[in-house]
């Protein structure tokens, strides 16, 4: 009888041994990063369907969250519209439940303005809608939703830092149909919802920023108008009247 007990303990043992190696090959298999070739190609012609647009007209109404010092988790709606004439014309106006801007771009200057402070700052600008967006982010602080869909289908473009990548499932924005791909990079994780009929365009988009401890997300719904009828003084700032012309901020002064 204590033979038997003795055996039945080991078989026992070797079991529980078993499963929890198969276990942890699952786990480790879940681990591993994947990137399905199909999701980087669907980026790939995303991006080469953007940068054949020369003229065009974007409306993205974004949702994002904000952490207060409490932690507190805030979500804040809005909207921007992107009014493109590449490759260097460019305005944005920017409308979110707390701030309200104007970014206007002619190929020489860069111009931001805050209509509801009647405030706005100009500065020299590079040459392209990219490199100007790019600068205004890095010395100036400006940044915009969707700035990077400048960078798709040039040599900029992240494809190299894509981590993981995968293809989620089909899904309906604004009554078209799209493919939902999913990718993970070192320190964001990325959402791209892109038309299945006609153009690649994406139709949605989400970020969320892995480096803050809260994962703040910001997710756009995308509104296209290829070949867009743009008037040329659309490119033209005109301060209101009292409007005051401040510096930026990281703006040095001339000597």
């Amino acid at each position: 009888m204590l033979h038997l007990k003795r055996s039945r303990l080991l078989l026992a043992t070797i079991a529980l041994l078993i499963a929890a190696n198969c276990v942890s090959a699952q786990e480790q298999h879940a681990r591993e990063p994947r990137i399905e070739p199909e999701s980087i190609e669907a980026l790939k012609k995303m991006g080469e369907h953007l940068q054949s647009l020369q003229i065009f007209s974007l409306k993205a109404t974004t949702t994002a969250d904000v952490i207060l010092d409490t932690d507190q988790k805030l979500e804040i709606g809005g909207t921007a519209t992107y009014e493109v004439k590449r490759p260097d014309h460019l305005r944005i106006d920017l409308t979110t439940d707390v701030v309200h801007g104007e970014l206007v771009y002619d190929g020489k200057t860069l111009i931001y303005a805050s209509p509801d402070k009647n405030v706005y700052a100009q500065v020299p600008a590079p040459a392209t809608i990219k490199d100007t967006l790019e600068q205004a982010a890095q010395k100036y602080h400006l940044t915009f939703p969707l700035a990077d869909l400048f960078s798709w289908g040039t040599p900029d473009a992240p494809i190299n830092l894509i981590r993981e990548g995968f293809f989620v499932g089909h899904a309906n924005i604004n009554g078209k149909e799209t493919n939902h791909w999913a990718y993970r990079g070192p320190d964001q994780d990325a959402e791209i919802w892109i038309a299945t009929e006609g153009a690649p365009l994406p139709l949605k988009v989400s970020l969320v920023d892995r480096e803050d401890l809260t994962r703040p997300r910001i997710t756009s719904i995308l509104e296209w108008t290829e070949n867009a009828t743009i008037p040329d003084d659309t490119f033209a700032y005109k301060p209101a009247e009292g409007a005051q012309k401040i510096k930026f901020l990281g703006e040095e002064d001339k000597k």
